[in-house]
C-alpha cells in the first residue's frame, strides 16, 4: 500500500515549485531579443553550464530507470562512461572550435554556411523527430515514476509537467533552462546520496555489500562474452568492454555535437575556452553519478532481500508467472517504504528529473524550429519582439508535442535502453554529416540529404530485423553502420560551398 503524503512532503515539493517558476520569472525580464532566449548573449558562467550539462544528461533516464539496471544487472553500465569521457574531449577540442567561429545561433546554421539548406533543413528534421521521441520516453518515466509516488492517473501527472516546464522555459530562456538544471543537480545528487544513507542505516552497510558482492551487483568490466564465443558475440554484447566503449564514445560525440538539445547550453559561454571546460569537466562528474544510482539500485536490491515480505511491482507474463518490472522498482521503493520528509526530498527529485527532461528539449526543439525551419523557409527576419514571441509560441507547441508523444509511449518496456534505440536511427546520419563538415572540405548540398536519408532508412531497417529476431546483430552498431554511410558515401560527393557571411570554422 502507499503510504500518504503529509504536510512535511507538501511543503518541500511546494518549495520547490515556487523556486523552479521563481528562477524563471527572473530571467524573463532580461531576455530583450530572439539572440537572448537562445543563447544568454553568450555571458553565461560555464560552472553554470557545468551544472545545466549535467542535469540534462542525468534527467529521469539515469534518476528513475539506472537503479533498475543496478538493481537487475550490476554496475556494467559505466563501461559506456569511458568512451563517453573521451568523447568529451574531441568535442570540446574539435566540435566546439568550428561552431564558436561560426557565431551561429544552432549548429545547423553551421551546415547552412557549410553545405546549404537541404542539409539544414534535414538536419533539423532530423534532430526534431528524435529529440521528441527520446526526450517523451524521458518524460514518460518521469510521470510513471510520479504517478506510481503519488498513486494518481498518468494523465494527471503528465499535464502538470508540461505545465510547470511550458510556463518557466517560455518565460525565462535558455538563462531560465540553465539556472533551473543546476537547481535539479543539486536535487538528483541530494536524492541519490540521501536514499542511500537511509538504506545503509535501514539494513546495514555490510548487509548491502555482502549481498552485492555475492550477487554479482558489483561488476563493472567484461572483456569477453558470457555465451557466444564466436564471432557475433564478441561483436554484439553491448556489455564487453571495448564494444561499450566504442558506443559510449560515437553515442556522446553524436549526442553533445549533433543535436542542439545538449550543444545549445555550451554554446552559451563567453568564449571556446570556457565551454571546454564545461564539458571537460561534466565528463568527471557523469561517471561518478551514474555509479551513484547504480548503487541506489544495489541498495534497493539488497533492501528486498532483507525484507522479503515487502512488496514489489509486479508484470504478468503470457504464462500467468509474474515477474519484477525493474523499471519501476525506485518509483515504487519511494512510494512505499520511506518516511515523510525523505518521501517528499524524493518526490521533488522525480519532478526535477521530469522537468530537466522537458526545459531544454522545448528551448532547443523551439529555437531549431525558428532558426532553422521558419526564418529560412519563410524568408524572414523578425524584430525583437515578435521573435521572442514566436520562441515562446513553439515552445508551448513542442512542450504539447512532448506530452502527447509521452502519452503515446507509457506502456514502453526497457526503459534506459529504448531512449538509445531512438536515437541509433538519427544519430549515425548527423554525426557523419557533421564530422564531413568538420574534417574535410568534401560533400554536398544534395548528396548530404539523399546520404542522411538513405543512411537512416537503413539503420531503421535494420533495427527492425534486430527487434524481430530477424538479424543476429547488436543494435549498438546501428549507430556506426550511419555515422560510416553518411560519411562515406558524402565524401564521394563534392561542389563548391555555398558563399557563408560567416566563418565556418575549419
Amino acid at each position: 500500500m502507499f503510504a500518504k503524503l503529509t504536510l512535511l512532503d507538501g511543503l518541500i515539493v511546494l518549495v520547490y515549485f515556487t523556486a523552479v517558476l521563481g528562477i524563471g520569472l527572473y530571467h524573463s525580464r532580461r531576455n530583450k531579443d530572439t539572440e537572448d532566449f537562445i543563447s544568454g548573449s553568450r555571458q553565461m558562467p560555464w560552472l553554470a553550464v557545468l551544472g545545466s550539462i549535467v542535469a540534462t544528461e542525468v534527467s529521469a533516464a539515469t534518476f528513475l530507470a539506472t537503479p533498475g539496471v543496478g538493481f537487475s544487472e550490476n554496475m556494467s553500465y559505466l563501461q559506456f562512461g569511458v568512451g563517453s569521457f573521451l568523447a568529451r574531449i574531441f568535442i570540446a577540442y574539435i566540435f566546439l572550435s568550428v561552431f564558436y567561429a561560426a557565431k551561429s545561433l544552432t549548429i545547423y546554421e553551421f551546415l547552412a554556411d557549410r553545405f546549404g539548406n537541404g542539409t539544414r533543413y534535414t538536419a533539423t528534421l532530423f534532430f526534431i523527430v528524435t529529440r521528441l521521441l527520446a526526450s517523451a520516453v524521458r518524460l514518460m518515466i518521469a510521470a510513471t515514476g510520479l504517478s506510481l509516488i503519488l498513486d494518481v492517473p498518468y494523465s494527471v501527472c503528465l499535464g502538470i509537467f508540461t505545465l510547470v516546464a511550458i510556463i518557466y522555459t517560455g518565460g525565462g530562456g535558455i538563462r531560465g533552462i540553465i539556472w533551473t538544471d543546476v537547481l535539479q543537480a543539486i536535487v538528483f545528487i541530494s536524492c541519490g546520496l540521501a536514499l542511500i544513507l537511509y538504506i545503509g542505516q535501514n539494513i546495514g552497510w555490510d548487509t548491502i555489500n555482502h549481498i552485492g558482492a555475492n550477487s554479482g551487483r558489483f561488476d563493472i568490466f567484461r572483456f569477453s562474452p558470457t555465451e557466444d564465443c564466436n564471432l557475433l558475440g564478441w561483436i554484439n554484447d553491448p556489455k564487453i568492454f571495448w564494444i561499450a566503449v566504442i558506443f559510449g564514445f560515437i553515442s556522446t560525440t553524436a549526442a553533445f555535437g549533433t543535436d542542439q538539445d545538449m550543444t545549445q547550453r555550451m554554446l552559451t559561454c563567453k568564449d571556446v575556452r570556457a565551454a571546454r571546460r564545461s564539458v571537460v569537466l561534466s565528463g568527471f562528474i557523469s561517471i561518478p553519478i551514474a555509479a551513484l544510482f547504480l548503487f541506489v539500485g544495489i541498495a534497493l536490491f539488497a533492501f528486498y532481500q532483507v525484507n522479503i515480505d515487502a512488496e514489489l511491482p509486479l508484470k504478468i507474463l503470457e504464462n500467468d508467472s509474474t515477474e519484477v518490472d525493474y523499471d519501476k522498482i525506485f518509483p515504487w521503493f519511494i512510494g512505499t517504504q520511506l518516511p515523510s520528509g525523505l518521501r517528499g526530498l524524493l518526490l521533488v527529485g522525480v519532478l526535477a528529473a521530469a522537468m530537466s527532461s522537458l526545459d531544454s528539449t522545448m528551448g532547443a526543439l523551439s529555437s531549431s524550429a525558428l532558426v532553422d525551419l521558419y526564418r529560412p523557409l519563410l524568408k524572414k527576419q523578425t524584430n525583437q519582439e515578435c521573435g521572442l514571441f514566436l520562441s515562446r509560441i513553439f515552445v508551448t507547441i513542442f512542450g504539447i508535442a512532448l506530452a502527447l508523444t509521452a502519452w503515446a509511449l507509457k506502456d514502453a518496456e526497457g526503459f534506459l535502453w529504448l531512449t538509445f534505440k531512438i536515437g541509433s536511427i538519427t544519430y549515425g546520419a548527423l554525426l557523419g554529416v557533421f564530422l564531413l563538415g568538420i574534417l574535410t572540405k568534401r560533400g554536398s548540398d544534395r548528396g548530404n540529404w539523399v546520404t542522411m536519408l538513405s543512411g537512416s532508412l537503413l539503420c531503421a531497417g535494420l533495427l527492425a530485423l534486430i527487434e524481430t529476431d530477424h538479424l543476429s546483430l547488436g543494435w549498438t552498431w546501428l549507430i556506426v553502420i550511419g555515422t560510416a554511410w553518411t560519411f562515406g558515401f558524402g565524401s564521394l560527393w563534392h561542389e563548391k560551398a555555398p558563399q557563408s557571411k560567416r566563418p565556418a570554422g575549419l
